[in-house]
Order: structure tokens, then C-alpha cells, then sequence
């Protein structure tokens, strides 16, 4: 039987490739695709500073939303 920590989903959402226009994250997508993630449950999203953009573009996204605390 696999054992879950805290409330750390058996699903979480990779950020490798979040939405882009031209090679740069388009915000507004990918808002729109982390809100919707975040709503249906998903608390755990996956970004590394080799995915171009991510990191900086969930912390924009999580914390204009105020939802860091969700996360």
C-alpha cells in the first residue's frame, strides 16, 4: 500500500510545457490552465528552472490569485 504525505495529490501537473507564443510563456494561458488545475483539486505542480519560464510564470500566476497557500 503506497503512503500519501500531508495532502500531496496522487496527481500533480507538469509545468514543462505550459502554454507559449514565440517561446515565451503566454501568461494568460497558462492563468487560465493553472486556475482551472487548481480548482479541480490539483495541489502539486512540477517546474524546474530548465522548463523556460515556468517557475516564474507559477509564481506570477499563484500569487496574483492568491492561492500559494492552496499549493
Amino acid at each position: 500500500m503506497q503512503r500519501r504525505h500531508n495532502n500531496l495529490p496522487a496527481l500533480g501537473m507538469g509545468c514543462m510545457r505550459l502554454p507559449n507564443t514565440l517561446g515565451n510563456v503566454d501568461l494568460i494561458k497558462t492563468e487560465a490552465l493553472i486556475m482551472e488545475a487548481i480548482n479541480l483539486g490539483v495541489n502539486f505542480f512540477d517546474t524546474a528552472f530548465l522548463y523556460p519560464g515556468s517557475e516564474v510564470a507559477l509564481g506570477h500566476v499563484l500569487h496574483k490569485n492568491n492561492v500559494r497557500d492552496k499549493v
